[in-house]
Order: structure tokens, then C-alpha cells, then sequence
């Protein structure tokens, strides 16, 4: 009763030399349309990602990263400046043209 699968009755390589002389023409075509629906598929998918909004959670913790820069420091920083002459033409030389070095 236990009857196996005879693989040589099943005759693999001639089929599948049969159906590689049938298809092999249209291999090429096949191959192209593949990748221009994945192409497809990744334009969609950044198309969908470029107009997506952030949620509430996303949007809140974004308030909290903004640096705070103490008032004490910056009255600190300015009392500095206007005692020492040579920073204080440093700061000046820097307002007036800040992309020369």
C-alpha cells in the first residue's frame, strides 16, 4: 500500500527544457515589467511618505528639545563684553560680517 513517488516518471528535465524554449523569449519582458512595477510601488510609497504629518506625540516632544539658554548668562556674557574692548571689537567684527574668518 505505500506506494512513493517515482521521480524518473515524472521526467523534471524534459519539461523544464520544454518550458525554458517556450517562456525564454519572454524572459527579457517579464524582467522589465518586474522592475518597473517595483519602481511604481517605490514612487507610491514615497509619495505617501511625503505627505504624512506627524501625531500629537511626535509634535509635543519637539517643543521640549528647544534649548533654554539662562537670563543670568546672557546679562553675564554682555557685562563681559562691554568691560573687555578687545572681545567687545570681536562681537562687532562678527555682527557686521559673520561669514569671515
Amino acid at each position: 500500500m505505500n506506494k512513493g513517488i517515482d521521480l524518473k516518471s515524472l521526467n523534471i528535465q524534459a519539461r523544464l527544457s520544454k518550458f525554458a524554449k517556450t517562456y525564454s523569449k519572454h524572459a527579457v519582458f517579464a524582467a522589465i515589467l518586474l522592475v518597473l512595477l517595483v519602481y511604481i510601488f517605490v514612487v507610491f510609497k514615497i509619495n505617501g511618505l511625503s505627505k504624512a504629518e506627524p501625531n500629537a506625540s511626535q509634535t509635543s516632544n519637539a517643543a521640549n528639545l528647544i534649548p533654554k539658554v539662562d537670563q543670568k548668562a546672557i546679562s553675564q556674557i554682555q557685562s563681559l563684553e562691554q568691560s573687555n574692548t578687545q572681545v567687545h571689537s570681536l562681537f562687532e567684527q562678527a555682527r557686521n560680517n559673520p561669514f569671515q574668518e
